[in-house]
């Protein structure tokens, strides 16, 4: 095999190659080492862990299981080897390292062990030490010498809990069978102090002689391949690339005949084949030049021709890139106007200063007569007589230093002339009338655009003053029931659901997030079906409200947002239950009324009656009947009395009167009551409460009402009932709201509770007029009445008195 020159390419470049491979194969080497060191510490430590999840797994077993089931067997009997978690655990890891001696290291030791076998040496004493010290750490690991065989070490506190004091804390305590087998040892601790360690050990020192034997193969196998590709490596690049190169040298050294030219191959000779081929284009290259200074001659003819025409077209090209620079000037400030005048007061400036003009103007001539100048002159510019026709066939007029130009978005539609005046001894060229055409186009497009664009904004002005000036929410959502677009009464209404917190109109998911709608109150629905849908929600404040949806078709005939339209329905609701409610109050009242006095006047005989019997008859068993009738007969004309209070309520009068001093003398009345229930009536006044015009037997009449039911309601004990009164200055009205701690008014009973005759009380405890009473009372006044249940238990009866008087009709 014939060696390269040591001073060739090929030489270069195989040495090259053998250093590259040298610092990629240390490189491999380090990263393949510290790779497998990696690799070594992940198992052992992941052996260590399993080791300790082993222990783990005993001592659970036999605390939560062996230990309970041998207490039941044996009573109180504690066997060590049955029932110890240490004895166990130490025994059965004992058992596992027998049985692979090198596999790993277990002791679980303690300072003053109890088993002295089991006392930890000076290492195990400092890992106490640092737990106790570091008492967030749970784990310490890393590499010792123990014996003289280096170990990957994990150790872990042994923290003593409540159920390891039975058996460490005071000697007393412990079972006797410990006493006797060890003596006082091992007793003293407290809960959650650490006495010693579960320490692993996982001797490495062979693991690291295989690693290290492991990575030699690697580097034997890694520097056999290195000479198998050095080699390959090596005639490749021969044969591409070396020959290649001398045989492009070998052309130069034919050209070099004489003395001077082999003195020159045979220092060639002496580098390398690049060395030889830069030195062969350099001598071509002084051919070359010598042939450039004859070609030098022959082209100085034609260089007076050839820099004429050159100077013609850099004053065309310059011409150009002037029209580009002004179209673009032109461009930009057309975008930047928002009007007619706008834009010729920022287009004219840039066109007098392209073409060196005296002066530029730009006639209206459709509209009336305007001009705009530049320089600026109240002036108007003198026309030529065939302007019309200008116009007309959309031709640009020039004379020697004036020009006409149509400016018209498209051919025929001109809208007026753009007047170009040139200074003194200055003439346009023909090559600007294809320039001043276009200059036209360019501008009549701004112009329409600026008028296209005034009239859209416009338009969404007018339209954005229409969205925003209906009072009821009004929004364009897409599929997703996202906002689009909203009005501001749909971002008032998403402040009032949300509590402040949605502020761009998001309402939809507000009003339906809990209705069978996935959410979006049918929207996917109606896109879906292309159908305008309306529906009610229901919100569990007591809101409702109404919906419609109207799908909106896009440019494609997609449909992807709809207009929603949210009427609130709430008060149209109330009002409907109040009438309905009232209607039936009166119709019940007039029943009523006829009937008590149709049975009051037999009732009126049998009392007379009963009482005459009785002075008639005897002491005894025949006195206490009658007294039975009686009494009776005395409820049935209470229940009377109630029927007519209920047909003919006592309307408020013009007097006002103290609200919170009235209820303060209903609570003291009603408060022994109370306290015989060994309950609390408290009455509480937030602010200053204004006179209401209401009669003093009615409010008496509807508070009483609502505390005999409330103290009906309470429990025997603990009982408590809130009475609050305040003022509402937006609505103008006292607010008294009566609250207990009952269980409340049932769902189903909610929407009856006002009816006459209604009660949920047991048979003889009521005659179900109370509440209706009261209703009939607070409609008279011009008031409402509102029940529902308190979040924290019990019901709640909301009455609102106007402080303003308005007779009902």
């Amino acid at each position: 095999m014939k060696l390269p020159r040591p001073y060739s390419l090929q030489s270069k470049f195989l040495i090259g190659l053998i250093m590259t491979s040298v610092a990629i194969g240390g490189l491999l080497l380090a990263g393949f080492s510290y790779h497998m060191r990696q690799v070594l510490e992940r198992e052992v430590e992941e052996k260590a862990a399993m080791v300790l999840a082993q222990v783990d797994a005993v001592q659970q077993y036999v605390r939560r299981i062996l230990r309970p089931r041998m207490y039941e067997v044996l009573d109180d009997t504690f066997i060590i080897e049955a029932m110890s978690s240490s004895f166990i655990t130490r025994n059965i890891m004992d058992g596992v390292s027998e049985h692979s001696p090198t596999s790993h290291l277990y002791r679980r030791v303690a300072i003053g062990a109890r088993n002295p076998k089991f006392e930890a040496n000076q290492m195990e004493r400092d890992l106490v030490d640092y737990f106790r010290a570091r008492p967030d750490r749970k784990v310490w690991q890393g590499y010792t010498d123990i014996d003289g065989v280096e170990h990957f070490v994990m150790a872990r506190p042994v923290i003593y809990a409540q159920s390891c004091l039975h058996c460490h804390g005071r000697p007393e305590d412990a079972p006797e069978q410990i006493m006797a087998l060890y003596g006082d040892r091992g007793f003293g601790h407290r809960k959650d102090s650490i006495g010693g360690v579960d320490f692993v050990g996982l001797p490495v020192s062979a693991s690291v002689a295989h690693m290290q034997d492991t990575i030699m193969s690697y580097l034997m196998v890694f520097a056999i391949a290195a000479l198998i590709y050095l080699g390959a490596t090596n005639v490749i690049f021969k044969r591409i690339v070396a020959n290649n190169i001398r045989l492009l040298t070998t052309c130069f050294k034919r050209n070099f005949s004489d003395d001077k030219g082999l003195e020159l191959v045979r220092k060639l000779e002496k580098g390398d084949e690049i060395g030889q081929m830069i030195s062969g284009i350099e001598q071509l290259g002084d051919y070359l030049y010598e042939t450039r200074e004859q070609l030098q001659h022959y082209a100085n003819d034609l260089e007076g021709m050839v820099r004429e025409r050159t100077e013609k077209l850099a004053e065309q090209a310059e011409a150009r890139s002037a029209d580009v620079r002004l179209f673009v000037r032109l461009l930009a400030g057309s975008s930047r106007s928002g009007s007619r005048p706008e834009l010729w007061e920022s287009t004219l400036p840039h066109i007098v200063a392209r073409f060196d003009l005296e002066r530029a103007v730009y006639v209206c001539t459709f509209y009336s007569r305007r001009h705009y100048s530049w320089p600026q002159s109240d002036v108007p510019p003198e026309l030529p007589e065939n302007w019309i026709q200008l116009l007309t066939e959309s031709r640009p007029h020039i004379e020697a230093d004036r020009a006409f130009i149509p400016v018209e978005s498209s051919v025929g539609n001109a809208e007026g002339l753009l007047c170009l005046y040139r200074k003194p001894g200055h003439t346009f060229v023909e090559q600007d009338e294809e320039v001043f055409q276009a200059l036209g186009r360019q501008l009549g497009i701004a112009a329409d655009n600026i008028m296209a664009l005034d009239s859209i904004v416009r338009n969404n002005a007018n339209m954005h003053a229409i969205f925003e000036g209906i009072t009821e929410p009004l929004l364009l959502v897409d599929a997703s029931a996202n906002p689009v677009v909203v009005n501001e009464a749909a971002r008032r209404l998403g402040l009032d659901l949300s509590g402040g917190t949605v502020r761009d109109g998001s309402i939809i998911a507000l009003l339906c997030e809990r209705a069978d709608t996935q959410g979006d109150c049918d929207i996917s629905k109606s896109l879906n079906l292309n159908e305008v849908i309306s529906r009610e929600v229901s919100l569990p404040s007591g809101r409702s409200f109404a919906l419609s949806i109207y799908p909106v078709a896009e440019s494609g005939g997609a449909r992807t947002q709809a207009a929603v339209y949210v009427h609130e329905t709430t008060q149209q609701k109330r009002m409907l239950a109040h009438m309905t409610q009232a209607e039936k109050l009166a119709t019940v009242g007039k029943l009523a009324s006829g009937l008590a006095h149709e049975i009051n006047n037999p009732l009126g005989v049998i009392l007379c009656y009963a009482k005459l019997l009785k002075k008639g008859l005897p002491e005894g068993q025949s006195g206490e009947d009658v007294d039975v009738i009686v009494k009776h007969t005395r409820q049935a004309q209470n229940v009377l009395k109630n029927l007519l209070s209920f047909a003919r309520p006592k309307a408020g009068n013009d007097q006002a009167v103290d609200l919170p001093a009235i209820i303060d003398s209903l609570v003291a009345v009603f408060r022994v009551q109370a306290e015989s229930q060994h309950a609390v009536l408290a009455a509480e006044i937030d602010g200053d409460i204004p006179p209401v015009p209401v009669d003093i037997q009615a409010l008496e009449h509807i508070m009483a009402n609502l505390i005999i039911n409330a103290l009906d309601a309470i429990p025997d004990r603990g009982g408590r009932i809130d009475i609050r009164t305040s003022f509402d200055a937006r609505t103008r009205e006292v607010v008294v709201t009566v609250g207990d701690n009952g269980p409340g008014i049932a769902e189903e009973d909610r929407h009856f509770i006002f009816d006459p005759f209604y009660t949920t009380k047991e048979v003889n405890k009521g005659s179900g007029l109370g509440l209706s009473i009261v209703f009939g009372f607070m409609s008279d006044l011009g008031g409402s009445v509102v029940a529902d249940n308190l979040t924290t238990g019990g019901a709640r009866f909301t009455l609102r008195f106007p402080v303003t008087r308005t007779e009902n009709k």
